[in-house]
């Protein structure tokens, strides 16, 4: 397994999600079929609400192919009853019981009788595969693996079985139902997190959520009535089985209002909302997106193609993961991972689907992956490892991650990464688009004012949208492009990266955090990675990179052999080295297959007395007999989630391995020597069977011929967690010992159990996803001293054009000049030649380096990765892609799905003015208010504030008909623009201005129909704003994707951005001009000439980074509407040395500015270097 194999003692059932709905397209383009991938997919919601979301516009027509995926099989059991409804004839007038079915739990008889008659006929139509595809809903219902269809289809069985259950025995599981329910309920008051769900109006939710959370558990009926009604007698049969067991399980924390969109109740009159409000605003959301599910459903054929297809899959995310990418590459169907942790089936697809000879393949390749909080589950390195290699090469492919754990924003993510965000999306080739943008279109305000209502809130939620790094320029054509890093600098960072792994085994910081505090020993417990991890990790480097590989792991090897940090890190050393040689990554000498044969000659251990010829590595297994584990069970349910490990030790030899497999089983043995197998039939009850625990663990042949007497231990991983159990198993937390030659609970093993004879694991296991290296130029880059961070990026450019040539030999000036945030062009005489680079640069601060005579040059430039800064004019990069454009780093909206707000009732605002102060950080307050501040972001953002403000009428008036952008230093206003209404985008939490552009270009139609308005216009009713020539620019490039982030219109053949090749124009193409105008004209009928030259757009707030840097506080912090934020120093880098960027670490810290107290320096170099531009902004503190 991808992960650690976890002792799951306490196990909950999560049938119902815990956060918002989301979109999964709104980063795709317009008319790009969707092939999305779902890991922990949980309930339908992203489904329902993607369905709805592409139900109008271009979206209307795209294909829609979800992959959805879910360890828990009572999960997708109600999910697929759900869809096969919606398909059903008749569906929409049973809306109501499908929301009880879905969300009670209790139903009344006619939701009971829907239910089990639909799964009467699910079990009918699943007997095996081909009766399921050919069946009514095998035409957009598709099963991945027979498996999981046994599995679904025993569930549907046991859910009719309770409807046909004896009065005595159906009175014991009513009464055991209720005791369940109880049992699960959570221990604490006001239990309120469904707020988040309101988003920026969740100071109003708190105190519902609360109420609604009591009145749920209390009665089992999502409806907000706190007396249960008569009719609802009925336990929920879909909710009494998973997982867990035949009991009901559902987590405490379950809130059917926290998948919904609750700010659209709120909105209306925030402080007059009721819970019969928000309840049934749920409804209305769940009933427009079921109607459109049905209504693409019930629209096609089965004999036809379907627009929307839905697979589904029971089994762990990793492990779907790498059989796909295994099924990508092979061509074969058949899989060596196992379905899921405890399992011993592996995975096989369904051939049918993707087979090479399937009619109609399923996608392999995936643009939009969607991973849940799975990173707080299975570590979010394992996550990219893993996925990666199915994400397609487009600027428009997006994966998804979302972490709950954890209270400090600033910090969980980088602990969790291992590493600094450039640094791991240069290796990893993923990267958060609003970390290279600097902010995000999505607020989580929510999760401020939870921490303000609660000091001990633990969970801090976080959506991030990751893409390929290097996609924000449209230069970059090639997305796999390779970089290069010395070895040295290289192997350094990997190491930093593998201390970052295994904090658990740094025992002086263990020791620490016990004694600090025993709920962080808790958290510092948890353990998502093992050696086998970090092997798959390097895979995906090794591909990145054309490095010197081989001297890189020597590097690396040596510093891991030499390390103290990880006092027990050693233990694991025959492991990492297995696994590196396992994944094709590295061989270390010793255990080259000359060396192990060498070794199997001249020592001839007993234990391979019977092999003809020895393997690198072998296979062992060990059999636990279920007596020796019962007695334990108890212990091991009380120690939260134990890492489990086996331990290979002697007299003078200890070796520990985590990367290791686990099920209950009974084992045969065949053969004997090399020739010797093994077989495992599984024992379905698992850990309430009789059947022996059988565990089996790779490792190198040459560790078993160190000693002559040798010991197995299965074990209990030591972490703080685990302090409790070395009571009662001792110091070594062993479970279970044997000796390695006892052959009735130890047999070493060639291939691991079950395995065919023609696919020898190492085969299996070095086949990884596509290779990512390709032809072109490449990157070297340079990180700082301590290899945590990228300084600059160089490119050797060989010079091959004749006039080139003779302008280089002869002499001829070379500039560098910046084309982009990510591309340069390098100019000599009258040419030019063009480079992207995967992450911001800083052409101003290029070196060259010119060899004349060899014809080539190198550029040298530093990254540009602090935060604030001019020069970032395409910030928000509109990229071609296919025919189409695509947006890096603002989501697609469909405005008219974006409920409106009024703003009559001034005191239903309250919540604005806070929201959209969260656009400036803590760092941003400080800047003195000025026109130009030195950083363009921050100058947009304070134009921003200002124009929401006048849009809301918070600031005292009544808001202008139009806003006049211009510089300065500008004659001429370059564009115009008219808000019709301030909208809320509930699946981002924030709000949207539904605005109309009108660029000033001097064409005969604009100017006879401004002649017309212009009387209407007025100084009084138009808000001029101006602006310095930098923000000027970027808002040229802001109109663009906010025009295009909201179009309901097709780019035509003679589109500006087409035929001229260039994007921002003026600042937009025509393509969208008088498109949908009605509501303008409805809210401006004065203004009726302007209709046919006005372009639609959507305008967002730009907010801060959370998990960069502190946000502004809502304590009364928030700056006024309209009005300046309070001067102090100003602060516009995020950390470490302002001039290179180097961080203070333990070979020396930084230098303080002397005069304003805030900028750090390494040296007093780099002091003088940075002075020039540090000057106009160093302010003495008051």
């Amino acid at each position: 397994m991808a992960h650690p194999v976890i002792w799951r003692g306490k196990v909950f059932f999560y049938p119902i999600g815990n956060t918002s709905a989301a979109c999964l397209t709104q980063d795709l383009c317009p008319t790009e079929k969707a092939d999305m991938l779902l890991l922990g997919c949980g309930d339908p919601r992203h489904i329902l609400y993607t369905v709805y979301s592409n139900s109008a516009g271009p979206q209307g027509s795209r294909k829609l192919d979800f992959t959805c995926c879910d360890i828990e099989g009572a999960v997708i059991a109600r999910n697929v009853i759900l869809f096969t409804l919606l398909a059903d004839e008749g569906a929409t007038q049973k809306f109501p019981q499908f929301w009880n079915i879905l969300f009670h739990f209790y139903l009344d008889k006619a939701s009971l009788d829907l239910l089990a008659s639909q799964c009467r006929k699910l079990v009918e139509l699943s007997s095996d595969l081909d009766s399921w595809n050919n069946g009514p809903y095998g035409h957009f219902l598709r099963i991945c693996t027979a498996d999981t269809l046994a599995e679904l289809r025993r569930l549907w069985q046991l859910y009719i079985k309770t409807t046909s259950l004896s009065p005595s025995q159906a009175k014991a599981f009513e009464s055991a139902y209720a005791a369940d329910i109880k049992a699960c309920r959570a221990k604490y008051e006001n239990v309120s997190t469904s707020s988040r769900a309101a988003g920026p109006l969740s100071m109003y939710a708190l105190d519902m959520a609360a109420e609604h959370y009591k009145i749920y558990w209390d009665t089992g009926v999502c409806s907000g009535v706190r007396k249960r009604p008569s009719e609802m007698a009925h336990p929920n049969p879909s909710l009494a089985y998973s997982m867990v067991g035949d009991k009901f399980a559902v987590h405490y924390g379950t809130d059917p209002l926290a998948c919904f969109h609750l700010a659209e109740a709120f909105a209306p009159a925030p402080q007059q909302s009721t819970l019969k409000d928000a309840v049934n605003v749920c409804k209305a959301q769940f009933s427009r997106w079921c109607t459109s599910v049905s209504n693409v459903l019930r629209s096609q054929r089965p004999s036809s193609p379907s627009p929307l297809v839905i697979r589904c899959f029971v089994g762990d995310a990793l492990s779907l993961c790498q059989a796909l990418g295994y099924c990508h590459v092979t061509k074969s169907t058949s899989t060596p991972f196992p379905v899921a942790p405890w399992k011993h089936t592996c995975i096989t697809l369904d051939p049918n689907a993707y087979g090479t000879r399937a009619q109609s393949p399923a996608p392999i390749i995936f643009n939009v992956i969607d991973t849940s909080n799975l990173l707080d589950h299975v570590g979010v390195l394992n996550i990219f490892a893993i996925t990666s290699p199915l994400l397609q090469r487009t600027p428009s492919a997006t994966l998804y991650t979302e972490g709950l754990a954890g209270s400090s924003p600033e910090d969980n993510l980088k602990q969790q990464l291992c590493g600094d965000f450039a640094t791991i999306g240069l290796l990893l080739g993923l990267i958060p688009a609003s970390f290279v943008s600097q902010f995000t279109n999505r607020s989580n305000m929510h999760e401020m004012i939870i921490r303000m209502t609660d000091q001990n809130a633990h969970q801090n939620h976080e959506r991030l949208a990751w893409k390929v790094i290097g996609g924000a320029e449209k230069l970059m054509t090639d997305l796999d492009r390779p970089i290069d890093i010395a070895p040295e600098q290289l192997a350094s960072a990997l190491f930093n990266i593998y201390l970052g792994m295994f904090p658990h085994e740094n025992v002086a910081r263990k020791m620490a955090m016990i004694k600090q505090s025993s709920a962080l020993s808790q958290l510092y417990g948890v353990v998502h990675y093992h050696r086998r991890s970090f092997a798959e990790i390097l895979g995906v480097v090794k591909k990145r990179v054309i490095t010197e590989w081989d001297p890189t792991m020597n590097i690396l090897h040596d510093k891991i052999q030499n390390d103290r940090t990880l006092l027990t890190g050693m233990n694991f050393y025959q492991e990492l080295c297995c696994q590196l040689h396992l994944r094709g990554v590295f061989t270390v000498d010793w255990m080259s297959l000359q060396k192990a044969q060498e070794m199997h000659r001249v020592e001839r251990p007993v234990i391979f007395r019977d092999w003809k010829t020895l393997p690198q590595t072998v296979c062992v297994l060990l059999i636990v007999p279920r007596n020796r584990l019962r007695v334990l069970l108890p212990d091991l349910d009380q120690a939260g989630t134990p890492v489990l490990q086996c331990n290979l030790g002697g007299t003078m030899t200890s070796n520990a391995f985590s990367a290791i497999n686990t099920v209950f089983g009974t084992v045969k043995i065949n053969g004997k020597g090399d020739g010797k197998t093994a077989t495992i039939e599984e024992d379905a009850t698992g850990r309430y069977g009789t059947s022996p625990l059988a565990v089996w663990f790779w490792l190198p042949s040459a560790a078993l011929m160190n000693e002559p007497r040798l010991r197995i231990v299965l074990a209990v991983l030591s972490t703080p967690a685990t302090v409790p159990l070395a009571m009662k198993l001792g110091l070594e937390l062993a479970l279970f010992r044997a000796d390695l030659g006892d052959e009735q609970f130890v047999h070493v093993l060639r291939q691991r159990p079950d395995a065919g004879p023609e696919g020898p694991e190492e085969k299996s296991m070095q086949i990884g996803g596509r290779s990512m290296k390709t032809t072109g130029p490449s990157t070297f880059v340079t990180l700082d001293r301590e290899c945590q961070k990228p300084l600059t990026f160089t490119t050797r450019v060989d010079i091959v054009e004749p006039e080139m040539k003779v302008s280089l030999t002869s002499g001829g000036t070379l500039t560098v000049n910046q084309v982009s945030m990510h591309s340069i062009a390098i100019v000599l005489g009258d040419h030019s030649l063009q480079f992207p680079y995967p992450l911001p640069i800083d052409a101003k601060k290029a070196k060259l380096r010119i060899a004349r005579k060899s014809l080539y040059i190198e550029v040298i430039l530093p990254l540009k990765l602090a935060l604030g800064g001019t020069d970032m004019v395409d910030m928000f990069p509109v990229i071609p892609q296919g025919g189409d454009l695509a947006l890096w780093n603002m989501h697609r909206v469909n405005l008219d799905q974006c409920v409106p707000i009024s703003i009559a009732n001034e005191k239903a605002l309250d919540w604005v003015n806070p929201h959209v102060s969260l656009m400036l950080s803590e760092r941003e307050r400080r800047v003195p208010q000025e026109l130009v501040t030195g950083s363009t972001l921050l100058d947009i953002k304070r134009t921003l504030h200002l124009i929401f403000g006048r849009a809301s009428g918070l600031q005292k008036s009544k808001p202008p008909l139009g806003y006049a952008m211009q510089a300065t230093d500008e004659k001429e206003t370059f564009v115009m623009f008219y808000i019709t209404d301030l909208r809320l985008d509930v699946g981002s939490h924030t709000i949207v201005a539904d605005a109309w552009v009108m660029p000033s270009s001097p064409t005969i139609e604009k100017f006879e129909a401004f002649s017309k308005a212009f009387v209407h216009l007025t100084p009084d009713n138009m808000q001029a704003v101006g602006m310095g020539v930098e923000e000027r620019k970027a808002w040229m490039h802001l109109l663009v994707a906010a025009t295009e982030r909201c179009r309901t219109w097709e780019h035509k053949p003679n589109c500006e951005y087409r035929v001229q090749g260039v994007i921002p124009l003026i600042p937009i193409c025509s393509c969208g001009a008088g498109v949908g105008t009605e509501a303008f004209v409805k809210k401006f009928p004065k203004l009726r000439s302007l209709a046919p030259c006005l372009t639609r757009a959507a305008i967002s707030p730009l907010f801060a980074l959370s998990y960069l840097e502190k946000v502004g506080n809502l304590e009364g912090g928030a700056t006024a509407m309209g009005t300046p934020p309070t001067p102090a120093p100003a602060a516009v880098v995020r950390g470490g040395c302002a001039a290179c960027g180097k961080e203070g670490g333990a070979s020396g810290s930084l230098l303080l500015c002397g005069r304003c107290k805030v900028v750090r320096y390494c040296s007093e170099g780099c002091q003088r270097k940075d002075w020039k531009g540090h000057k106009k902004q160093c302010v003495v503190p008051s």
